[in-house]
């Protein structure tokens, strides 16, 4: 499975951002999510199938090896608007993909910012809260 494809097995649909976590030495980022529902197998929508949702799961990028947040300043804190990958160096050790995430902030008077994400990484998995991993690509 490609990024693209493990990307459209999944659900991020009116989900949250619950954390941001970066750990640099090791390479990587997770980002905490409320809910993260996977696909039905064989299917390409979502339908309300929640038998295999992950709740507070994370999304765990690896290999990072740079992350930027536009604007700066905002923390996203709300709702995941999209997620989406491309390829950046295909090299067949080990290929890098920029992944970009549009997630809202909400800041302590309501005002509403749109924070883009992006993260260059060579993998991603999701986790449980227990730190089981779930999925990869």
């Amino acid at each position: 499975m490609n990024p693209e494809q493990f990307l459209q097995s999944i659900y991020l649909g009116d989900r949250a951002c619950k954390a941001v976590h970066i750990e640099s030495l090791r390479r990587q980022i997770a980002i905490q999510v409320d809910v993260i529902s996977r696909l039905k197998p064989g299917t390409k929508t979502w339908g309300f199938f929640s038998e295999a949702d992950i709740p507070n799961g994370w999304l765990v990028f690896g290999d990072v090896r740079a992350v930027r947040f536009e604007p700066a300043g905002p923390v996203p804190n709300d709702l995941i608007n999209s997620i989406s990958v491309k390829l950046l160096d295909p090299c067949e050790d080990s290929p890098k993909y920029l992944f970009e995430l549009s997630i809202d902030s909400v800041d302590s008077i309501g005002i509403h910012t749109e924070v883009l994400l992006q993260i260059e990484a060579s993998s991603l998995h999701i986790e449980d809260p227990k730190g089981q991993v779930s999925s990869s690509f």
